[in-house]
C-alpha cells in the first residue's frame, strides 16, 4: 500500500474512533471524576485563651473613716490618769498619730499564722479571693512608770510606725470584701521600761494596737459596700457580641470562666485587680452570627493569689508567684479560623509549577500545558493535568489535601490516577503513559503554599487589635505568630485552618 493511501486510512479510522487521534496521536479525554458525598469539616481545636482587663477600687471612703478621730483617735492620752497593771505596776503613756495611707506593696507583711483563716471565719464559710494590704502611719509616743520614763521632758518624743494589715478580695458575686488580719506597732526608738516583772512598753503596744484594731474593724465596713460587678458585666456583655472585622468576617470569643489575679497598688487610695475571662476565639465568615447567650458567671472561687502583687513580689521571687491566675494570664490569646482559598487562585499556582514540564519514555513524550485543582467532596481534590506532544488531552488525579506544618504548605496525600482515567488509559492507550513518571511529577509539584491564608488571618486580626468595641472598651494586643495547622476541601473551596498566637487585653475607660 502506498504511503498516502495508508495515511488516509489512518485518518479515516481516527475520525471513527471514540478516543480520536491525529497522525498516530491518541486523544486522551477521560470523564471527570464523580463527586463524593459531602462530609462536615472537623471542629476546630479547643485552644483556651485569656482576655484580661483591669478593675479599680477606690479605698478613700475607708481611709477617710480610718482617719476619723471618732473612729480611731488621733491622740491616745493616758498621761494624767495612770493605768494600774494587775501585777501592781502603774504606768502612763501618751501617743499621737498622723493620717493613715495605703502602704507601698510589700512594705509590711500581714501578721498571723494563717490570715486566710481569719477572713474565712469572718465570712462564715464564704472565702473570697484575697490579697494582703497594709495601711500605715507615723506615731509619736512617751511612756512613764515611776520613777522611769522615756520620750518626755528634754528628750525628743519616741517614734514608731503603726501598721494595719488587711485582706482585700472579691466574693463570687464580684463584691469587694475585706477583713482586718492584724495591727502592729514597730518602734523606731524603742522605750525599754520594766517594773515588777511587767514590760510596760509591751503593755502600751498591746493597748494601742487593740484600740486601732477595733477602729479599723468599724471603718472596713466602707469597703464591704463596694462592688465591681457592673464593670465586669459591661465587659462580659460587650464581648458576647460578634466583633465585625469585615462585611463578612466576624470574631466570636466564646466566653467561659472568670478569674482574677489579686489586688495591687494603683497609686494613692486606688487598688487594682486584673480580671481574666477564658475564651475560645474563632473567626467565622458569612452573615452576622447571633450573640452568645449566658449571664455573667460567678467569679471562680479557687484562690488565685498568694499575696499583694507588686514590686516586692518580683524582688522576692524573681518573677511573680506561680498562682492559678498568673498561669492563666500567661496562656495568651489564640484564634483559630478556617480561611477559604478558592480553587481558581490555587489552579493558577499549580499551573505555574507544572506548565512546560516534559515526561518522556523511549522517544515518546508529552509536555504539560495547563493544570487545575478542583474540589471533589469527601475532603478530596481533583487535579486536572492537560498536555500535548505525542499524546494530546488531559488526565485526572485524585487525593486528599494534608497540611505540612513544618513547611507550612498543603500537599496531596495518596495522589493517584482517578479510576476512570486509569481505565481509559488501559483500554485505549497509550500504554507507555500508564507506566510513565507523570504521577510522581504531579505529586512533587502539587504543593500549595498557605501564605495567602496566613496573610489574610494576620490582616483580620490587625482589625481586632487596638480598636474601640464600645464607648468604654478598647482592645489592645499583638500577634506573635500565625501558622497553618490543618486543611479541609469541600466542592467549592479549600479551607486552610490557621492558628494565631498573641495577646489581647482591654482598656476600660482609658485604664489598662
Amino acid at each position: 500500500m502506498h504511503a498516502n493511501s495508508r495515511s488516509n486510512s489512518i485518518a479515516a479510522l481516527c475520525l471513527l474512533s471514540l478516543t480520536g487521534c491525529f497522525m498516530g496521536e491518541h486523544v486522551v479525554h477521560p470523564p471527570a471524576p464523580t463527586l463524593l458525598p459531602p462530609i462536615p469539616n472537623p471542629l476546630s481545636p479547643t485552644t483556651e485563651s485569656t482576655v484580661s482587663f483591669p478593675v479599680q477600687v477606690d479605698l478613700s471612703p475607708f481611709i477617710q473613716a480610718a482617719n476619723d478621730d471618732s473612729i480611731i483617735p488621733k491622740k491616745f492620752d493616758h498621761w494624767r490618769n495612770s493605768i494600774k497593771h494587775p501585777k501592781g505596776a502603774e504606768y502612763k503613756y501618751y501617743a499621737e498619730r498622723d493620717d493613715f495611707a495605703v502602704a507601698p506593696p510589700g512594705s509590711h507583711q500581714a501578721v498571723g499564722a494563717n490570715p486566710g483563716r481569719v477572713i474565712h471565719d469572718w465570712w462564715k464559710g464564704i472565702e473570697p479571693l484575697s490579697s494582703s494590704l497594709s495601711i500605715s502611719t507615723a506615731l509619736r509616743y512617751k511612756i512613764g512608770a515611776h520613777p522611769l520614763q522615756c520620750g518626755d521632758g528634754t528628750e525628743w518624743p519616741k517614734r514608731a510606725t503603726l501598721n494595719g494589715n488587711l485582706t482585700v478580695g472579691m466574693t463570687p458575686n464580684y463584691g469587694v470584701s475585706a477583713a482586718v488580719t492584724g495591727v502592729t506597732l514597730d518602734a523606731i526608738d524603742p522605750c525599754k521600761i520594766s517594773i515588777t516583772d511587767t514590760d510596760v512598753f509591751q503593755e502600751v503596744k498591746n493597748q494601742l494596737t487593740e484600740r486601732v484594731r477595733g477602729g479599723l474593724s468599724n471603718a472596713i465596713a466602707r469597703i464591704n459596700t463596694l462592688t465591681a460587678r457592673s464593670r465586669v458585666e459591661d465587659v462580659w456583655h460587650t464581648l458576647r457580641n460578634p466583633i465585625q472585622l469585615e462585611p463578612d468576617a466576624w470574631l466570636l470569643l466564646n466566653l467561659g470562666n472568670v478569674w482574677r489575679s489579686g489586688f495591687s497598688s494603683g497609686g494613692g487610695d486606688l487598688i487594682e485587680d486584673t480580671i481574666h475571662i477564658t475564651a475560645k476565639p474563632v473567626l467565622v465568615f458569612g452573615a452576622e452570627p447571633p450573640s452568645a447567650d449566658g449571664a455573667l458567671p460567678q467569679l471562680e472561687t479557687e484562690p488565685a493569689s498568694t499575696g499583694f502583687h507588686g514590686a516586692a513580689d518580683a524582688e522576692l521571687y524573681g518573677t511573680l508567684p506561680t498562682t492559678l491566675a498568673n498561669r492563666l494570664a500567661s496562656t495568651g490569646f489564640h484564634v483559630v479560623a478556617d480561611i477559604p482559598m478558592d480553587y481558581p487562585f490555587l489552579s493558577q499556582s499549580l499551573a505555574a509549577r507544572l506548565k512546560g514540564k516534559r515526561i518522556a519514555v523511549k522517544g515518546d513524550y508529552i509536555q504539560i500545558t495547563d493544570a487545575a485543582i478542583l474540589g471533589r467532596g469527601g475532603n478530596q481534590v481533583v487535579l486536572r493535568v492537560a498536555f500535548t506532544g505525542d499524546e494530546t488531552g488531559h488526565l485526572y488525579f485524585v487525593g486528599k489535601p494534608e497540611m505540612n506544618t513544618f513547611t507550612q504548605s498543603v500537599q496531596i496525600s495518596g495522589l493517584r490516577l482517578d479510576l476512570d482515567s486509569e481505565q481509559f488509559l488501559r483500554k485505549n492507550g497509550p500504554a507507555w503513559l500508564i507506566g510513565s513518571s507523570i504521577r510522581e511529577l504531579v505529586m512533587t509539584e502539587a504543593v500549595l503554599g498557605v501564605n495567602p491564608a496566613i496573610d489574610r488571618m494576620r490582616d483580620l486580626l490587625t482589625k481586632t487589635l487596638n480598636r474601640p468595641l464600645s464607648s468604654t472598651l478598647t482592645t489592645q494586643g499583638n500577634t506573635a505568630s500565625v501558622r497553618g495547622i490543618g486543611v479541609f476541601a469541600d466542592v467549592n473551596t479549600l479551607y486552610v485552618r490557621v492558628m494565631s498566637d498573641g495577646s489581647l487585653n482591654l482598656k476600660v475607660d482609658g485604664k489598662q
